[in-house]
């Protein structure tokens, strides 16, 4: 089995969703993160003062799958965020056990 982790854009969350719905995808986990903004972090006004604002707000999802289908997954989200910023991570999961069933493996998928 293989753990997706995908950080995109807040704006791309829906089209990436979207595309994996079509794959198949049942469910995935969405997460609020803050990256590095980089170079050209943004100034805001705030009661007069001027702030850099070094971090940008980015959402991470988590998705685990056969490993067969790991690279499908990771082409379909890459092709849904388009020309926007994504980072993309395959992790190898040795042993997955869904508690509440007590199933085992792709059979906890």
């Amino acid at each position: 089995m293989m753990l997706i982790t995908a950080i995109v854009g807040p704006s791309r969350v829906d089209p990436v969703k979207r595309a994996l719905a079509l794959f198949g995808v049942r469910g995935l986990t969405l997460t609020r993160v803050f990256v590095p903004a980089g170079v050209d972090a943004p100034v805001e006004v705030y009661r007069g003062e001027r702030l850099i604002t070094d971090l940008a707000p980015r959402v991470r999802l988590d998705l685990l799958c056969a490993n067969l289908d790991a690279p499908d997954l990771a082409h379909v989200i890459d092709r849904a965020v388009a020309d926007h910023e994504v980072e993309i991570w395959l992790t190898q999961v040795h042993h997955l056990v869904r508690i509440r069933t007590g199933d085992v493996g792709l059979d906890a998928l």
